[in-house]
């Protein structure tokens, strides 16, 4: 796609992802959807064999994990893996999946995707993405195939330069610390990816879907902006729009972002992990 990255709001809007992960910082990086573009079916996948592993998150955990090493993509019912009984169980998949024996394989944990604004009663809900789903504009090299990719979101991507353990005092951290503690945002484009077939991902209920990393796939980075020329709301404010060889087919905003912009996103995205111990 051919990208037009003009004054700092078009720069802000058309290219996102996210950033790998700060080395010296656990959170690393983060990743928020400003737009959508229209969806588009991808073949070249692999059926997985083997019988169904059901259980509880590591089973789960197991089962996605190793579709992605693989690239064995899960295509018979019984073969995919139960849903989480409810959002707790879904991050414990989420967790399980991150702290996998074969994470190393994907490079290891490499931040966190953010998204689903309003899904399942909750704000919006959160996965890991591993390090080697990273790739830097204009990544010739990323084969769709291999994520099956099936539609691609400009993101707001931040990486921290700091860590932002809990308060001593159990208070949250505002949003002011939580951007006084990030070093860069990374304008990125993600391209969504599943671990099983269309039809069958259709089939299953949100919490069987999210369980797959949140739809997790490819993330493309694109230019990397200092915080000095940048504020809280100003990105929220941002435009944004997608072009594809310079026809625009998608556009939003930063103010779209769960819970009014990218950095109170991330803010929410930090404090809750906190919450939940």
């Amino acid at each position: 796609p051919a990208v037009d990255t003009g004054d700092l709001a078009q720069a802000v809007s058309l290219l996102g992802m996210l950033a790998r992960v700060a080395r010296r910082s656990p959170l690393g990086s983060c990743m928020f959807r400003a737009a959508k573009a229209p969806q588009q079916q991808l073949r070249g996948a692999a059926p997985m064999a083997g019988s169904l592993a059901v259980g509880g998150p590591s089973e789960r955990a197991d089962v996605f994990v190793k579709a992605m090493t693989t690239r064995q993509w899960i295509q018979e019912t019984e073969r995919y893996p139960e849903a989480p009984k409810d959002v707790a169980e879904l991050y414990e998949t989420h967790l399980a999946m991150q702290q996998h024996e074969l994470a190393a394989q994907l490079g290891g944990h490499g931040g966190y995707k953010l998204g689903a604004a309003g899904a399942l009663g909750e704000t919006c809900l959160y996965a890991p993405l591993f390090s080697s789903f990273f790739a830097d504009a204009p990544a010739r090299e990323l084969s769709s195939a291999s994520y099956q990719v099936h539609q691609v979101e400009p993101e707001f991507g931040m990486v921290l330069g700091s860590d932002l353990p809990a308060r001593a005092d159990g208070a949250p951290h505002s949003v002011e610390d939580v951007w006084s503690a990030v070093e860069r945002v990374v304008l990125c484009i993600e391209c969504c990816g599943r671990r099983a077939s269309a039809e069958l991902t259709a089939a299953q209920t949100p919490l069987g879907k999210f369980a797959d990393s949140l739809m997790a796939g490819a993330v493309v980075r694109g230019p990397s902006l200092p915080t000095s020329g940048l504020d809280v709301a100003g990105l929220a404010g941002c435009a944004t729009r997608l072009a594809v060889n310079g026809t625009q087919v998608s556009e939003g905003s930063g103010a779209a972002v769960p819970d009014g912009g990218p950095v109170q996103a991330l803010t929410w995205l930090l404090e809750h992990p906190h919450r939940r111990g």
